[in-house]
């Protein structure tokens, strides 16, 4: 009798997602400000945290970033997590969103070789963040982002910084558009939705929060036709499905009641079940942040709450 032969199982891994986080904090009392983030890092230890630094919307000039000891001794604390990953932060646009990739090539790569100076200084910096990234093709931004891709991969200086590991590279238009030419530029993320969870009667107005939505803004409500409904009904028709792990999705704002089509309120439980819907749809990376990019201590979506959510969701 012939013996069944016994195939090996192959386990299926499933890319996880990503904590990216937009840290615009000062780094106060000898860097202590982020021991928020450093005790989320310690008990999330499977989680990777993509942050991106930003000390004055860029590295900063003599004084600043790395120059200043809070900057120095908040990021090298951050840094030496075996789960962070830190960023930096460059912009394309010198009237913040009006006009894209109008920032002067010599001072957008003068910001990056200034980057590219930290590591030498014992800040172990990974990657860089572009922020205000074009959502469409005006402006010749492909031409544009396309050299700048190109020049964080190939420029002398960089390369030596970053060693033997290519950078990670984020582009943030903040919205969904004609984005399927960054998507061929290879990024390791595109932030294709940055918005807000809290009703737009609230967003940016009054109170102790700093939602940064403006009810003028038409600002997508994050899943007020219920969990996920942001992603399949705003995200995937634009950018489509097949481009998720290279998709970030940021949501500020977790307060208070989300509109009558959802029904929800901001809780802890809430927060589980729309982090749980980002990770079932295989989205790259993702935030959820009570206020702002200025503090990570409010609650329900404080930075220990959306880690753990988060690597509940990676884990289940």
């Amino acid at each position: 009798m012939m013996k069944p032969i016994l195939l090996p199982i192959l386990a299926a891994t499933a890319a996880a997602t990503d904590l990216l986080l937009p840290l615009y904090q000062y780094p106060a009392n000898n860097g202590g400000a982020w021991s928020p983030i450093e005790q989320a890092m310690t008990a999330n230890p499977s989680l990777t945290f993509k942050v991106i630094i930003n000390p004055n919307n860029g590295p900063g000039g003599p004084g600043q970033g790395i120059d200043d000891p809070q900057y120095a001794a908040g990021t090298k604390a951050l840094a030496s997590h075996p789960n962070a990953q830190l960023i930096g932060y460059v912009h394309t646009s010198t009237d913040w969103g009006a006009t894209r990739c109008n920032v002067p090539w010599p001072s957008i790569t003068a910001d990056i070789k200034r980057w590219a100076t930290w590591p030498a200084r014992g800040v172990a910096i990974k990657g860089i963040f572009i922020d205000e990234a074009p959502v469409n093709t005006a402006n010749d931004c492909v031409a544009y982002m396309r050299n700048l891709t190109t020049f964080l991969r190939t420029d002398p200086d960089v390369v030596r910084a970053f060693g033997t590991n290519k950078p990670i590279i984020v582009f943030n238009p903040g919205g969904v558009g004609a984005l399927q030419p960054y998507y061929d530029l290879q990024p390791d993320l595109i932030v294709a939705l940055e918005t807000c969870f809290v009703v737009p009667a609230r967003a940016g107005g009054g109170g102790t929060y700093d939602d940064q939505c403006s009810p003028a803004g038409g600002y997508e409500r994050y899943d007020h036709d219920g969990v996920g409904s942001s992603l399949d009904n705003v995200v995937f028709p634009s950018v489509g499905r097949a481009n998720a792990a290279r998709t970030a999705v940021l949501v500020h704002g977790f307060h208070d009641f989300n509109g009558p089509a959802a029904n929800m309120s901001a809780t802890v439980g809430v927060l589980g079940q729309l982090i749980r819907g980002v990770v079932q749809r295989k989205i790259g990376a993702t935030f959820f942040n009570t206020a702002g990019y200025h503090t990570f201590t409010d609650g329900p979506a404080s930075i220990g709450a959306a880690a753990s959510a988060l690597r509940a969701a990676n884990g289940a």
